[in-house]
């Protein structure tokens, strides 16, 4: 079986819902992570995962010298040294098949049923986006071409020396890949069809209650029909409204509910399931999304009208 680890730099606080996060870690014992942080790590947590004490200052120090960059780090500034991470953290991905980067705002599934050893020896990368590289699921095939990925945009040291977060594990990546494929120097996993048996994750979602059932290793979308099966779940929307967590690593559990507030062993009842639902048809998700798109609209057209009169203004004079 192929080996790889998924690497983590993060700094600030443990997120309300990371013992649920380990617990689906460490249903997955075949894939191993590692956490270089400057938070409390864990009296309890799962074979599988690793942390690596560090501070910010001494991460920023390892940052730059790996890279011979000048690198201004902050939370948001490490999505842009992704593609580099298998440099900078090399002595840590030695003997791996496979390295890569993700998020922890993520309920991981069964990843072995969908990231299986054919494709691993098959593609050099694979990504849980189509056609781009994904900032919350991307792995690397353990070579030197990879390690140094970043090297074939000639603006690298640019973009990581930036202070501005520029969104490149996504953007700026997806342009390497895209020009390595059509040169035929690697081969990539982020095709439609093959995403769409479950590597691709949901990730803006109305607000929901009860949506996600996390079972026995597994997660499932509790809305489908078909009750789908997902690699895992990435509810970047909801961790601003997670407000509770009642899932605890310690207690071993083997099912648990992922609610847009919160993360449960109970379902809701029928009637708050509804009352919520009524609730999302005037300020869900979807519905505030509408009115910030109409707000941006509006204010783009003001500052043209503005420019207008002050031009009018300009040319009376």
């Amino acid at each position: 079986m192929k080996s790889i680890l998924l690497i983590i730099p993060y700094i600030g606080k443990w997120p309300l819902w990371f013992d649920a996060h380990l617990v689906s870690m460490a249903k997955n014992p075949t894939i191993n992570w590692l956490f270089i942080t400057d938070c409390e790590i864990p009296e309890k947590f799962p074979e599988n995962v690793q942390f690596i004490k560090t501070t910010f200052v001494e991460l920023n120090q390892k940052i730059n010298n790996s890279l011979d960059v000048k690198v201004v780090l902050s939370a948001r500034k490490l999505c842009d040294i992704r593609p580099a991470f298998g440099k900078i953290f090399k002595e840590y991905i030695d003997g791996y098949h496979f390295w890569g980067f993700c998020d922890v705002d993520i309920i991981w599934g069964n990843i072995r049923k969908f990231i299986t050893d054919d494709l691993l020896e098959e593609y050099d990368i694979i990504s849980a986006l189509e056609n781009m590289a994904c900032g919350h699921f991307t792995i690397f095939k353990n070579h030197e071409k990879n390690l140094n990925i970043y090297k074939n945009d000639p603006d690298y040291k640019k973009v990581f020396e930036a202070p501005k977060h520029l969104r490149y594990d996504e953007i700026g990546l997806t342009n390497i890949i895209t020009k390595l494929c059509e040169e035929g120097q690697t081969k990539i996993l982020w095709d439609e069809k093959l995403l769409k048996n479950g590597i691709k994750s949901e990730v803006h979602q109305e607000y929901f209650l009860d949506r996600w059932l996390y079972e026995n290793d597994s997660v499932y979308d509790l809305y489908d029909s078909n009750k789908k099966e997902y690699m895992y779940l990435h509810f970047i929307n909801w961790k601003r409204t997670m407000k509770f967590c009642e899932v605890s690593y310690t207690d071993n559990p083997h099912q648990f509910y992922i609610s847009y507030n919160g993360m449960h062993y109970q379902p809701h009842s029928k009637i708050s399931r509804i009352l919520n639902d009524f609730k999302n048809r005037f300020n869900g998700y979807w519905v505030q999304q509408y009115w910030r798109y109409k707000k941006m609209r509006l204010n783009s057209l003001k500052k043209r009208i503005n420019r207008k009169i002050e031009l009018a203004i300009k040319n009376i004079i």
